[in-house]
Order: structure tokens, then sequence, then C-alpha cells
């Protein structure tokens, strides 16, 4: 059985949660040998998830695209009671050979997919850890929802993504904990970091007294024009070796690390689910 990991931030649009989540599936898949499922907004096609992986003419084109391949087939198969797990992988598009898939999002709109789908978004998270290791989730961000409630309930990982603005951090500490109504492993994530900032993760943890783990992820700005490109898996493979002194190093370190540490807190770097590859590092 797999583990399912959601990134999700409860303050909208500061704390780079779906480009954390790219990144760290992102060189999972280059640096483990674990089977990885990457699912983006689940409940739209237009998913910059999905939009991350493929240059725009490809994605307009979707010319590579089986025409089944989304989760709208799966739930159909599902609802007749003839999905499978060995089957989902007709399913989802091939990111990293035997690595890394990816399931393309609903074409229903938002609303008329949340009202339809959402008590079957556990059955289908059940399925998808028989065929996984690892079954990563973009939450979303911000108020939440009765579908992102479903998917925290279902994280057995969660991934919360943060800013550095203090303000921002004295509204939601206190209630981070209630929004949560779990014990669940837990990592923090302060996205598009800015090293320079007083609110350095070790004072921000310091001055609110959490003891979870948290890690940095750098401000990148090739990193995010190669979301926006269609690019990041170039990136990150042209990206992983780069010497300390690179623009792109301590990105590269920051992504790593937090790879590290979902591997770590999943179990994912015991033999039996393939751990890290032997690249000479």
């Amino acid at each position: 059985m797999g583990f399912t990991v959601v990134f999700w931030s409860p303050i909208s649009g500061q704390a780079g949660t779906t480009s954390n989540l790219i990144a760290a599936a992102t060189l999972l898949g280059l640096e483990y040998s674990s089977r990885l499922l990457l699912l983006g907004h689940l409940q739209s096609e237009y998913a910059a998830v999905e939009r991350s992986f493929y240059p725009r003419r490809s994605w307009m084109s979707k010319a590579d695209a089986s025409s089944d391949a989304g989760i709208d087939e799966l739930l159909r198969l599902l609802k007749n009671r003839k999905l499978e797990p060995n089957m989902l992988r007709d399913y989802t598009l091939p990111l990293l050979a035997e690595r890394l898939d990816i399931l393309p999002g609903s074409k229903k709109p938002d609303v008329a997919f949340v009202s339809s789908e959402q008590d079957w978004l556990a059955p289908l998270l059940e399925l998808t850890r028989r065929a996984y290791d690892l079954v990563l989730l973009d939450g979303g961000s911000g108020n939440v929802s009765a579908w992102t409630q479903v998917l925290l309930r279902q994280a057995d990982l969660l991934v919360v993504c943060l800013p550095q603005n203090l303000l921002k951090l004295e509204q939601v500490f206190p209630t981070l904990e209630a929004q949560l109504l779990s014990n669940r492993k837990l990592l923090l994530v302060f996205g598009q970091y800015d090293p320079r900032s007083a609110s350095t993760v070790k004072n921000v943890m310091r001055q609110f007294h959490r003891r979870e783990h948290a890690y940095p992820i750098v401000h990148n700005a090739g990193w995010l024009d190669s979301t926006q490109q269609g690019d990041v898996v170039r990136f990150l493979f042209r990206n992983r070796q780069v010497p300390r002194d690179h623009e792109n190093s301590l990105f590269i370190h920051q992504v790593r690390s937090l790879a590290q540490a979902i591997v770590q807190c999943t179990g994912l770097s015991k033999p039996l689910f393939g751990g890290k590859e032997d690249d000479g590092r």
C-alpha cells in the first residue's frame, strides 16, 4: 500500500504551493525508483500542475494524450465497479518512464465536478495507493472547502506551505490545528523564500513556538519560467548536479532536502520501495 501526500496552504497565492509540489514530485521521480502518481487540481483540466510539464503548443493539441486519459473516465469505471488498481496507468500520462505519471483533471466545470464527484474522491485515492508507492496531490490554498477537507483527511503526510509574511502567519498558526483536526505527519514549507529577510525559518519557528520540521524553498526565476513554459523536467535534470556556486544550486539543494524529508516520512527509502538512485553524489 502506498502513501498519499497532500500539498496545501491556508493562505492563498503567497506560499508557492503548486510550485513546491511540482518541484518535489519531479525531483523524486528523477532520483528515486519508486512509482509516483502526481495529481493536480483534479477538478480542473486547466490545472497549473499539468501545464508545467508540457510546452504550450503540446498542451493545446494534446496530440500525445489518449482520449480516455484523465479522472473523468476513472470515476466512470469506479462508479460501475469496473476499476482495478492495475488499470490506473492506462488513464494517466507518463512524465518519467516507470517513475512518474500524471492524472489529467476533469473536463467538467469545477462546480459541477465537485458537487457530483466529491463522494468518490476517497475511494479513488484508495485505489491509487494500491497502484503507486506515492500519490502526490495539490490541495490548493485558502479556505478549507468540503473538497479540500476530504483531501486533508486522506493525507498520510501533509505538506503545509507558508509565506514569510509575519502578519499572515500570526493569523494562521493559532488556527492551523483546528483546520487540520488531526495529528497526522506534518511538514512545513516556506515557499518563494527570501534568505535575506529577517523572517528566516529559524526565527519564524522560534517566534511562533513551532516544533515541526520546516523547509525553505527559495524563489528562483529560472524555475518559475520553466513552470510556465512546460519545461520543469528538463530544468531539474539539467541543474540537479550543478556546482555549489551556481545560481540554481540553493534552489536544487532545498528541493532535494524537501524530497528527502518526504521519503523519510513515508518510508520510501527502504529497499522494498526502491530507495535513492546511486548517481555518484
